[in-house]
């Protein structure tokens, strides 16, 4: 990474990930676009914190608790002009900042994600992988992008004026910025902003983990607020 004050920040938030965060250390590692800072936004009690210095990431301490908290605290230590967000349990392909950079060059652009496939190479992940894709263009054909944490990427400028997250909310704090975001410039899908995920939310939560987010999204369009059932997987 350059000593330059960077073109992209990624922040990742990390909570004892040390089982879960080398893909994504190697991931960004061999990224083609190498204009970038990692900021990590740790509350580990484990290894975590040393791995990410090793990998050359800032580590900033996580002050308040939660996710809407970590990813608040993480934008707000970036340097760059684009601020891009992942989860530490998952892996960017080699040109996803490459893609986000490019997508970034249109000055109307607030804001660009693209699509999340199971790191798992079984069959029936790789399915839900390609279902989750489909379930993001048949939103946004009605206008309801929904982004999520572990792949998008924001103008630091438009994340501003729209007030950044609002972490009053206990999860859908990504989908809410999307939301809010689009109503000031263009957020563009992008199928080459590409992130592959653990599975380990849907191997532990199982079918509560479909009934939680479709509940999610139900509550989010109808009144602005997210389920207050959220279970953290850590």
């Amino acid at each position: 990474m350059s000593d330059k004050i960077p073109h992209i920040s990624v922040v990742v938030p990390t909570f004892n990930e040390e089982k879960y965060i080398g893909p994504c250390i190697a991931a960004l590692k061999n990224q083609t676009y190498t204009d970038f800072e990692v900021v990590a936004i740790d509350k580990s009690t484990d290894s975590t914190p040393r791995l990410c210095k090793s990998a050359g990431w800032r580590v900033i301490p996580q002050v308040k608790p939660g996710i809407s908290a970590a990813r608040s605290e993480g934008f707000a230590q970036t340097r760059g002009e684009i601020i891009a967000s992942t989860d530490a349990d998952s892996a960017p392909s080699p040109r996803w900042l490459e893609n986000i950079a490019a997508a970034f060059t249109d000055p109307g652009v607030v804001c660009v994600y693209g699509p999340t496939y199971f790191s798992n190479p079984k069959f029936s992940y790789r399915l839900l992988g390609h279902l989750n894709t489909l379930f993001l263009l048949i939103n946004r054909a009605f206008k309801n992008d929904q982004t999520v944490g572990m792949n998008f990427a924001v103008r630091k400028s438009a994340y501003t004026q729209i007030g950044g997250y609002n972490t009053s909310l206990p999860t859908a704090e990504d989908v809410d910025v999307g939301y809010r975001i689009r109503k000031i410039g263009r957020v563009v899908f992008h199928p080459r902003v590409v992130v592959y995920t653990s599975e380990r939310r849907l191997a532990r939560q199982k079918l509560g983990f479909f009934t939680h987010h479709i509940a999610n999204f139900i509550r989010m369009k109808l009144t602005g607020k997210a389920s207050s059932d959220f279970v953290p997987i850590r």
